[in-house]
């Protein structure tokens, strides 16, 4: 959240006028604000993403709010502090104030403001409170994004880890390869000997293509997205037969443009893998590419989507579908390859999105994928 812009005060039962003044005043600051019957209700939601301050009269904090307050603030999150603003009574200090000054200490740090208080002075120490609380959120944001990377970082070694250990047997089973080619075999073997050696080389580039999402070292040239997605469902042919799933492309040829062509298709291998398994009892996977322009940038660039006809990805899921160890597939799935893929998009400058329904008879999900040209 970039400033005070959309944060909201609770009015925390002031009495009297003071509710009506109170909201005119910050209102016409542009100000946004809602008046609430009881600090019990204040405190029940101030947890929401847009409170930016609580501000309640005194007279509304007895032993039993105070206790509630007091124990809902202490809930907060680490990065979180609301601003609370007490709207004091004034006048010589007494017993009762001192009483009543002892009590609010368990709320913490609080701001006191003294009644009767000028409308200025009160909308200026609202719009002091709302900054604070804009830098919490900002805070908020870098942590998560902190966490985030984090998690990348772990895939990263995780996926370079795995590769290194594949790349072991995978040179033995070359060597024996190299040393059966060199025996008598018939028309038959050596035709096996041909397929294993095209599998062989397949799961080496993916080991490949593995450490490169770790270290980042594809080679960056230039290539079509319906070149990418065409070599890409050359890999699923075999699935295609018999499976009852047909492949609707429909591509407007769009010019090669300066990419790192086998990271975009590992990205597409991940997301037609995806769809194939959405769709194994047979479907409809739809292939597109199109010139397009970003819409909020105005910016030129490709528009990339995969759409399938399969069972849908539920609520629960799709909350979190580009999130490292995050699965489509339960038990089946490792919960890398949308997160990888979102990385890849990302450094390529470009965004995907995906919707999804589990609704009987219109089930289905569309990943949609916009990819920055430059001139």
């Amino acid at each position: 959240m970039a400033g005070s812009d959309g944060l909201q005060v609770l009015l925390a039962a002031p009495t009297g006028r003071d509710a009506g003044l109170i909201e005119d005043a910050l209102k016409s600051s542009g100000l946004q604000s809602e008046a609430l019957k009881d600090v019990a209700h204040a405190a029940g939601i101030f947890h929401g993403t847009d409170v930016g301050a609580l501000l309640v009269a005194e007279e509304a904090l007895g032993t039993a709010e105070i206790a509630l307050l007091a124990s809902a603030l202490r809930e907060q999150p680490s990065w979180s502090a609301l601003p609370v603003l007490i709207l004091t009574m004034g006048g010589k200090e007494t017993i009762h104030s001192r009483s009543r000054e002892q009590r609010r200490s368990m709320l913490g740090n609080t701001t006191l403001l003294e009644r009767p208080i000028r409308a200025a002075t009160l909308v200026s120490s609202v719009k002091s409170a709302l900054q604070a609380r804009s830098r919490q959120y900002e805070r908020k944001l870098a942590e998560a994004a902190l966490r985030q990377s984090d998690k990348r970082a772990a895939v990263g070694r995780l996926a370079s880890s795995i590769a290194h250990e594949i790349n072991n047997p995978l040179e033995a089973v070359t060597n024996l390869l190299y040393l059966l080619d060199g025996t008598p075999l018939n028309e038959q073997q050596r035709g096996y000997l041909g397929i294993a050696r095209q599998e062989l080389a397949r799961v080496s580039e993916i080991a490949a293509q593995t450490l490169t999402f770790n270290r980042q070292r594809d080679v960056r040239g230039k290539a079509s997205i319906a070149e990418l997605l065409d070599s890409v469902l050359v890999l699923y042919q075999g699935r295609l037969a018999g499976s009852g799933i047909v492949i609707d492309r429909r591509y407007q040829n769009t010019a090669p443009f300066a990419c790192y062509p086998g990271e975009l298709r590992q990205v597409f291998a991940n997301l037609i893998g995806n769809a194939f398994d959405a769709t194994r009892h047979g479907g409809r996977i739809v292939l597109r590419e199109r010139a397009a322009v970003h819409p909020r940038t105005g910016q030129r660039g490709v528009r990339i989507t995969l759409a399938d006809t399969g069972h849908g990805i539920s609520t629960e899921v799709k909350d979190h579908l580009f999130e490292a160890f995050k699965s489509t597939k339960g038990s089946n799935g490792s919960g890398l390859g949308l997160c990888l893929s979102k990385g890849i998009i990302e450094k390529h400058c470009g965004s995907i999105q995906a919707r999804s329904s589990t609704k009987p008879g219109c089930s289905g999900t569309v990943f949609s994928i916009f990819l920055p040209v430059s001139e």
